[in-house]
């Protein structure tokens, strides 16, 4: 039995997954970039301030998804060393 392979289809739905993974390795690269910049409990408008400086040309999108999401990891604490 003979398997037809759309290369085409192939190749741009291998281009969609790197584009992808590749926005996300970029987006997580800022934010731990952020993240570890600021203090523990820093204001939104600290870690605002601090991502600008170090994203000027990014675009509001991107830069306010990354502020969000270091935000979300402020309020979430950290898990409990396990004793051991």
């Amino acid at each position: 039995m003979s398997v037809i392979i759309d290369l085409a289809s192939e190749m741009e739905a291998a281009r969609k997954r790197r584009e992808e993974k590749t926005a996300t390795l970029l987006r997580e690269a800022r934010v731990q970039t952020i993240r570890t910049s600021v203090r523990p409990g820093s204001t939104r408008a600290e870690i605002e301030e601090r991502a600008r400086s170090f994203y000027p040309r990014l675009s509001e999108e991107l830069l306010n998804e990354a502020i969000d999401l270091v935000c979300g990891l402020q309020r979430t604490p950290a898990p409990a060393p396990s004793e051991g």
